[in-house]
């Protein structure tokens, strides 16, 4: 499959999500901004950015299937609510095994919520078990999600997020995708959108 069919690919299956949520769409598109940044500061190889980059702009599309009363309800969500939510990424890797991409897209998809310790889900993988390439999906997903608005709170702030990152800096998350996105972040004003993170690596 060449680039420019791979990538009208996965915009298609990426766009598919913003007939249904905008949020997730307009989410998938910031958090692959914001993780090839990371992986280019980590001066990775160009099929490890080219994988994070596809497999950041699809690891949310599991949640079409998840009701989107769950998606969107305001307030915290019940336990057989969250339940469901945890469901994503298997629901994410079983739409994407089948397709024939050069890059483990599909599994980095189904590790995203993977944490080093083995808190995460959807299998409890620990440190050299996750694919580099969720580490830092993991870590963009975080930032991403924490500085912006969701529907059952405000924005947190960039600030808050990176506090977080560095918080758990080698426990949740690892340490140099962290140290990678901390530098990336101290180049920008707060107000800055992580969707304008590409223009630094151009």
């Amino acid at each position: 499959m060449d680039k420019r069919t791979l990538y009208q690919l996965v915009t298609a299956i990426s766009s598919a999500a913003e007939y249904r949520d905008a949020y997730t769409s307009m989410h998938q598109s910031h958090v692959s901004n914001l993780a090839r940044c990371i992986a280019q500061e980590l001066a990775l190889s160009e099929e490890i950015v080219e994988c994070v980059r596809i497999a950041a702009t699809l690891h949310d599309i599991g949640k079409l299937g998840v009701p989107l009363s769950i998606l969107t309800k305001v307030g915290k969500l019940r336990e057989e609510e969250f339940a469901l939510i945890k469901l994503h990424p298997v629901i994410g890797y079983d739409i994407l095994k089948n397709i024939d991409f050069d890059y483990p897209v599909a599994l980095a998809v189904r590790q995203h919520h993977e944490r080093l310790n083995g808190s995460g889900y959807p299998d409890g993988l620990t440190s050299e078990e996750i694919l580099l390439e969720a580490k830092i999906i993991a870590v963009a997903d975080v930032v991403e999600s924490m500085q912006a608005a969701r529907p059952y709170r405000k924005a947190l702030g960039i600030n808050t997020a990176l506090e977080e990152i560095s918080h758990n800096k080698g426990i949740l998350y690892d340490a140099d995708v962290v140290d990678a996105c901390i530098k990336l972040c101290a180049k920008m004003d707060d107000d800055v959108f992580i969707s304008k993170l590409a223009a630094l690596h151009q």
